[in-house]
């Protein structure tokens, strides 16, 4: 399994990178966690999404009630951004993974 790996949302916007197990965004900021392989956890717990295509992540909407144990995020240091790749159409049931640009503007 590959440990260090670029990830993109389903409409194609650049998430960040995956190390180990977790999920950072280029600015060095845990979005996350891996579980069970390919499903994500915010650090407080709460379903995110999953891997599908290998590089992309979606969100099931039958899992967003789901919850795992919360962490304390680690910060690493930034890594260059990737550029946006084209979206893909929407799987029935599943709406887009959260970007991580996004979560911290509207908090």
């Amino acid at each position: 399994m590959d440990l260090n790996h670029n990830f993109w949302s389903w409409s194609g916007r650049y998430v960040g990178y995956r190390l180990l197990d977790g999920l950072f965004g280029c600015d060095g900021r845990q979005v996350g966690y891996f579980a069970e392989g390919d499903e994500v956890y915010g650090c407080n717990g709460d379903y995110l999404g999953e891997t599908r295509s290998g590089n992309r992540l979606i969100t099931n909407l039958s899992k967003k009630t789901w919850t795992r144990g919360s962490l304390i995020p680690q910060f690493l240091k930034s890594s260059p951004g990737h550029h946006d790749v084209s979206a893909k159409e929407m799987l029935a049931g599943h709406e887009d993974f959260p970007v991580w640009r996004e979560r911290i503007q509207s908090t």
